[in-house]
């Protein structure tokens, strides 16, 4: 009985934790963030299995790992010196249908991973992309050139069609 107690304070608590902590944060997490949250569940499997019977110190562990969460959350919105520092700023992969050599190295990206994603999106031509862009999410983000036009199936539609 005394386990079932224990796993219903830790999910009240990380309830209570991230309806405090707000939206932005379980949006996209950074690789900090979903650190933070991977530690949470170390701090507690022990605590919540009995084989360290103190449940305060896995309470206190992750109250401080989601205070410095929010922390670093919060100051990142203040300034944005930091948020460039601790979320990193978005690379350009492509300009006006060119490769960047130099920051696919970088962000240790293919040409084969940087294609995929245009074929996804629709586009066949290096020169049909205006900008790729890899954001600080992970995600690569394709704007096509005006002209471009888009295939979806074995069809041919315009640009704008498909929302670009």
């Amino acid at each position: 009985m005394q386990t079932v107690v224990r796993v219903a304070a830790a999910y009240l608590l990380l309830l209570i934790a991230f309806r405090v902590l707000g939206k932005r944060e379980l949006r996209k997490m950074s690789a900090f963030e979903l650190v933070t949250l991977l530690f949470i569940p170390q701090l507690f499997s022990r605590a919540l299995t009995r084989q360290d019977y103190s449940f305060t110190n896995a309470v206190v562990g992750a109250s401080t790992l989601l205070t410095l969460g929010w922390l670093s959350s919060a100051i990142s919105y203040r300034f944005k010196g930091v948020a460039r520092l601790l979320k990193g700023e978005p690379t350009v992969l492509v300009a006006h249908g060119a490769l960047i050599p130099d920051a696919m190295d970088r962000e240790r990206i293919t040409a084969g991973e940087l294609f995929s994603e245009l074929h996804r999106v629709g586009l066949v031509e290096l020169a049909q992309v205006r900008w790729a862009i890899l954001e600080t999410s992970g995600t690569i983000t394709v704007i096509p050139t005006p002209d471009a036009r888009t295939y979806v199936g074995n069809y041919e539609v315009e640009a704008g069609a498909q929302g670009f």
